[in-house]
């Protein structure tokens, strides 16, 4: 019982997953939001296919150049370091992209902001679970996933209530606010304690773990001794993890199952507006008709708000079905069910058989994304755990890349051109899922 109990979670670990789900909050929201604004940035800056592409997929490549590139930083700098400042610079970028006066202003503004959202992303889900004591180290992720579907959630209800009224500038300030508590959080709340044990800093680990005890009213011993093994000269080394044979076959593994899965995730999230306002269902298999000022109706939003809520749900059961059945049989399984989801694309029946086609990829993919963010954190060292997790989600968000720009560039000349890619990638992630071996539910943290 006296163990159970020292096992708890308490203060600090409730303030690290309220963070991290603030802070992940403005990954999908930014991505949601670009999806819904597009229509109306094309009537009101006269924009063509080739600049619609260009901001949209903007935000994608800076996001993936950051992703790596603060991954390593975290690593080197500290998690709270990197993600107090791109925080800032995130409020920043929202207020000029709200201001915008020209399209090429407002494509610099959504670049810092994918610059700042890709540091954030790929640090925080290491920052809180490195918080956590390893019964307890899934709640990271999974919060943090939650807090980006949610946003996925919350954009598109916003949306419903604020496009066709007071415009797009103003959606742009409203999801950007839990950024600013968030902000205010990280500037408050010490940095990771691993981290700071790894990086040689007993000091500043000793004062970190003094605030964590505070915030969970426990006594600490009057002679606090902690230590490591390993080497801090290792912090954020690229060479550990592609190197190291341990760490190279899982690197590649979850690198192209997590481009494949978010090229889906985004592909449609970019797909499904372009859906519902064109002639897609009345006509599959043609190319549909391509209204340039034609923009989302409410019940056009209220569905795709309505369709987000899937990727809630599908992160809720991906929470327990690992807790139940491990990481690898539950990632392949569902892998499996995707790709025969994402077949059902293939044709279209009407409104309402896209909004049930659509949530429930939604559900499956949110399934698979969660079970390879949960995989992550357990697979790496703490040296290297931050790069590792910058790298994989900078090959996601080449993955976005690829699948906004199959949607914007093909939808209006073939959709199914654009439902053979997604099949495609959702094909290529059952394949890549046999090739991870090692089951990570019981895995020390202390010990990777």
């Amino acid at each position: 019982a006296k163990q159970w109990y020292q096992r708890r979670v308490r203060g600090a670990q409730y303030i690290s997953w309220i963070v991290s789900f603030l802070v992940a909050y403005s990954d999908y929201a930014e991505l949601t939001l670009i999806a819904l604004i597009i229509p109306y940035l094309r009537c009101e800056w006269n924009l063509t296919p080739a600049f619609e592409a260009t901001i949209t997929i903007s935000i994608f490549v800076v996001y993936a150049i950051s992703a790596m590139l603060c991954g390593k930083l975290a690593d080197i700098f500290g998690r709270r370091t990197v993600m107090s400042v791109t925080t800032l610079l995130l409020i920043i970028a929202a207020g000029g992209a709200a201001l915008a006066p020209n399209k090429y202003l407002f494509l610099f503004w959504r670049s810092l902001t994918g610059l700042c959202v890709g540091a954030n992303f790929s640090t925080i889900v290491v920052y809180s679970t490195e918080f956590c004591p390893n019964a307890y180290r899934t709640y990271g992720p999974v919060i943090a996933i939650m807090g980006s579907y949610f946003s996925m959630f919350t954009v598109n209800l916003f949306g419903y209530f604020v496009l066709n009224d007071i415009g797009w500038r103003w959606l742009i300030i409203i999801i950007t606010i839990p950024v600013v508590p968030a902000f205010i959080l990280l500037i408050l709340f010490p940095e990771s304690p691993r981290y700071l044990v790894v990086s040689g800093q007993q000091e500043r680990a000793n004062a970190a773990i003094k605030t964590m005890a505070w915030l969970n009213r426990v006594e600490l011993p009057e002679k606090l001794s902690i230590y490591c093994h390993q080497e801090s000269a290792e912090l954020g080394s690229y060479a550990v993890l592609w190197k190291t044979k341990e760490y190279k076959v899982p690197t590649i593994a979850l690198a192209v199952m997590y481009f494949a899965n978010i090229l889906i995730e985004t592909g449609v999230l970019v797909f499904l507006p372009l859906a519902f306002i064109s002639t897609f269902c009345g006509e599959t298999g043609k190319a549909p008709k391509r209204d340039r000022c034609a923009t989302l109706s409410q019940d056009d939003l209220l569905m795709l708000s309505v369709s987000a809520l899937g990727s809630l749900v599908g992160c809720a059961a991906a929470f327990f079905i690992t807790g139940w059945f491990g990481r690898l049989k539950p990632l392949r399984v569902s892998s499996g069910v995707q790709v025969a989801i994402m077949a059902l694309l293939f044709v279209c029946f009407g409104e309402f058989y896209l909004f049930g086609v659509a949530t429930l990829i939604k559900i499956i993919n949110a399934i698979v994304v969660m079970i390879i963010w949960i995989i992550i954190p357990e697979t790496f060292a703490t040296i290297i755990r931050s790069t590792a997790t910058g790298v994989i989600n900078s090959s996601g968000k080449c993955g976005a890349v690829v699948g906004t720009a199959a949607v914007i560039l093909f939808f209006y000349v073939s959709p199914i051109l654009v439902v053979c890619v997604f099949v495609a990638a959702s094909l290529l992630t059952f394949g890549m899922s046999f090739v991870l071996t090692k089951e990570t539910r019981d895995t020390i943290l202390a010990d990777t």
